[in-house]
């Protein structure tokens, strides 16, 4: 979809994505964002990998897993200095009501692939929850009573 289609207008922060959501359109305001410079390329050429269902949703910052931080065991280590630093920014912007972008976290893993500094940053300021763009590969039918999804040509939904 080019910029001029979009319902919305592109920004790094979670009113943007906000409003991308209402307009059904996340799954692009996610590559938008990942393919700019406060985003990562390689979420972003990870989610056109499959078919995937995208949510806007407030998360637990404590049931979510950090693939990065200031320790050796994590998948991204960060030395300390420099992790506290990136901390230390992010709450002074916090402080200043930044509008931050979401998390992105995958489901139902609750692995956070970005946003760990802003995750560690909100819990030093008491935060509990956060705004995530969580995903997920679209299920299967799995039973009866299911209507097909409207990306279906020969469902009675489909959009035209």
């Amino acid at each position: 979809m080019t910029s001029a289609a979009r319902t919305w207008r592109f920004e790094p922060t979670t009113t943007s994505a906000r409003e991308a959501t209402a307009a059904g359109e996340l799954g692009e305001w996610s590559q938008v964002f990942n393919r700019s410079p406060d985003g990562n390329l390689g979420i972003a050429e990870g989610l056109l990998k499959d078919d995937y269902v995208y949510l806007l949703a407030d998360v637990d910052l404590r049931d979510v897993h950090s693939s990065s931080g200031p320790d050796p065991e994590f998948d991204f280590p960060y030395e300390v200095d420099e992790w506290e630093r990136g901390v230390a920014a992010m709450v002074e912007s916090f402080d200043r009501g930044w509008d931050a972008p979401p998390l992105f976290v995958h489901l139902p893993t609750f692995y956070l692939a970005d946003g760990a500094h802003r995750r560690e940053a909100l819990l030093r300021l008491g935060r509990v929850t956060y705004g995530a763009v969580c995903w997920m590969t679209r299920p299967p039918l799995i039973g009866r009573g299911q209507p097909w999804y409207p990306r279906d040509g020969d469902s009675p939904h489909a959009k035209p």
